[in-house]
């Protein structure tokens, strides 16, 4: 029997009972690998980036100084590099042209989206590393893959690992992107990814405490309730996400104890100019 049919039943099978079993007590680690290996999620995440990237005029991608470029690609890819949660997954980072989403999310299978408006509204690269890292551990933490294994997400899924037809495959891919599945997120998958974030850039040698800081400018000016980083999330008050930061780093082994240490604002306001 061609092996690909019968990896095709396989998962249909799962489909159903799984889709019962998760709609009563929520998706685990331990039932995620049945339903999608971490091949898969890199297989639909390069067919997702490249469907975001077609459209352009809603994800025009940033391509006007190749110093910006790099400058957040090294920041991105040393904060993946120190991560271990996920230590062969391959991460991009790219940036979007518009200068009014102050905005960054991520995608299954190591992708992460910068806007514009986010880079020219934050003051230090201790702020960008915070984003990133906080979109790299949706990633790392399996996030966006949780979700397109639950209801009907997953089947979208089955036609585009699976399916035979390339109309039908292009259609699933382009209705998981335009209802970005993979972006309703919960409170719980908001603090995990803060908590995180101040953990990957503490050991990335960079101060946590830029996370906080571009959480009090978000404070500032939207109040409580952004709708920015993952624009379908069941977000917690901004308030709340700074005090769980704030007591994430006072217990993080190797964070600086000030708010003003290996922030690098001189080295990110050069970059900030280019843009």
């Amino acid at each position: 029997m061609n092996r690909q049919f019968t990896r095709y039943r396989y998962f249909s099978c799962t489909v159903v009972l799984f889709s019962l079993i998760l709609s009563c007590q929520g998706i685990t680690n331990a039932l995620r690998p049945l339903l999608i290996s971490e091949e898969d999620e890199i297989k639909l995440g390069n067919s997702f980036k490249a469907q975001i990237l077609s459209d352009t005029r809603e994800y025009p991608q940033y391509n006007r100084n190749q110093a910006v470029i790099r400058f957040v690609d090294s920041v991105g890819q040393y904060l993946a590099s120190v991560q271990d949660e996920r230590p062969n997954l391959p991460f991009t980072f790219t940036i979007l042209d518009k200068d009014d989403e102050i905005n960054a999310f991520a995608i299954p299978g190591g992708h992460v989206f910068v806007y514009t408006g986010l880079l020219r509204n934050i003051q230090s690269t201790s702020e960008l590393a915070g984003v990133l890292a906080h979109e790299i551990a949706h990633i790392t933490l399996y996030h966006g893959v949780n979700k397109m294994v639950q209801g009907e997400a997953l089947n979208l899924v089955n036609t585009i690992l699976f399916g035979s037809d390339s109309s039908s495959i292009a259609g699933a891919i382009a209705n998981l992107v335009e209802s970005l599945a993979f972006l309703k997120l919960s409170k719980n998958d908001e603090y995990d990814a803060d908590k995180y974030s101040v953990r990957y850039t503490t050991d990335a040698g960079i101060n946590p405490a830029g996370m906080k800081h571009f959480l009090k400018f978000l404070l500032d000016k939207y109040s409580e309730e952004p709708k920015i980083f993952e624009p379908l999330s069941t977000h917690p008050r901004t308030s709340e996400r700074i005090n769980a930061i704030e007591k994430e780093i006072s217990r993080t082994p190797g964070a600086p104890k000030d708010d003003t240490s290996l922030l690098y604002k001189e080295e990110y306001q050069k970059i900030k100019g280019l843009i």
